[in-house]
């Protein structure tokens, strides 16, 4: 099962589309998607990925979830979800973990959920396949959601997981500065 496709309407993101020759959904979706992965400057204004031509899971699937709601789709759910990051979801990290005491980290990711289904549009590469097995929470979310907040939630079970796992030896802030390294070598 597939998205559904939709023309861009009226609406300031949509907009920002069709003055690029992108006039579908489905468009806009493929050319994020093959956008280079990295923060854009402000993470509370989506549309700096069409500026900048670049964006995370986050700020890429919160202006792509921005087209749904301009164009009437409530029926493409956008999520934001922790999973366990290791070299299992991403092998680019399997020397980072090597010497670490820990095997993964709970990272959230940002997709889009339609009758039942996973979608994301981070990367050319399809992560999900290995992201979804090592999913333990899910929740929607609305497109202005993707900074901030969802930084707080990650962060709160962040916290709580340290605290279940007090033989790593580490403090939050620790893991959480390993966790911004990971996303750092994600970047390059």
């Amino acid at each position: 099962m597939l998205l559904p496709d939709f023309q861009l309407g009226n609406g300031p993101n949509s907009n920002r589309f069709i003055e690029q020759g992108i006039l579908t959904f489905k468009e806009a979706c493929s050319f994020i998607q093959h956008l280079p992965y990295g923060r854009i400057s402000d993470r509370t204004n989506n549309s700096l990925v069409l500026s900048e031509e670049k964006g995370t899971c986050s700020s890429k699937h919160g202006l792509l979830a921005s087209l749904t709601e301009e164009n009437n789709h409530p029926e493409i759910e956008l999520i934001a979800a922790i999973f366990m990051m290791s070299p299992a979801t991403h092998p680019q990290l399997t020397a980072y973990f090597q010497d670490k005491p820990f095997t993964y980290i709970p990272e959230m990711h940002c997709f889009f959920r339609y009758n039942g289904k996973r979608f994301d549009f981070t990367s050319s590469i399809n992560r999900m396949e290995f992201i979804e097995p090592k999913l333990v929470r899910e929740q929607r979310c609305e497109p202005h959601q993707v900074g901030e907040w969802k930084e707080m939630i990650h962060k709160e079970y962040l916290n709580k997981w340290v605290g279940r796992n007090p033989d790593l030896g580490l403090t939050f802030d620790q893991v959480w500065e390993c966790r911004e390294k990971c996303i750092g070598l994600l970047s390059e």
